[in-house]
């Protein structure tokens, strides 16, 4: 398996995983049309997004889990050791490769990246009701942060 960060040369390859990322997360989805999956693609690898997408290859070279991640500087901390902030948007991986360590290595890949970087840490939001995916996540040293809510207010909706 090999890791990297998506490049615009990915768009293609990723349309197979984009659309099963897209039929997992969208109840009762149809599946997408391949040319509005490669649209889509291009846009979330354009460099000019507040994002990146780190990809996992298989040997076969077909990308079989991703990761969204975006940078921030925290706003209220000052200290130069605590403002550079990573947050995880998503964390998906192929259902036929599921429990074969590819999100794990997926996460510590931009665990990685993340201190080469001077990140000092990484923040995600897991549904309440995704026990597995907060198994995973206290695994590989994930806390629950008691103190915050995740709140959402949908525009034009």
């Amino acid at each position: 398996m090999r890791i990297s960060w998506a490049k615009q040369d990915d768009a293609a390859a990723l349309i197979p995983l984009l659309t099963a990322l897209h039929l997992h997360d969208v109840g009762g989805a149809s599946s997408p049309e391949p040319d509005a999956v490669l649209s889509h693609a291009r846009i979330l690898i354009d460099p000019t997004t507040p994002h990146r997408l780190a990809v996992a290859w298989n040997q076969q070279g077909m990308a079989i889990g991703l990761a969204a991640v975006g940078r921030f500087v925290s706003i209220s901390d000052l200290r130069p050791k605590n403002s550079l902030q990573l947050e995880l948007k998503e964390l998906f991986v192929l259902p036929q490769v599921r429990g074969q360590k590819v999100g794990a290595t997926l996460f510590d890949w931009i665990v990685n990246q993340a201190g080469e970087q001077g990140v000092c840490r990484i923040d995600w939001h897991v549904k309440r009701q995704n026990h597995r995916g907060i198994e995973f996540y206290e695994r590989l040293g994930g806390r629950i942060v008691d103190d915050r809510l995740s709140m959402r207010k949908w525009v034009n909706a």
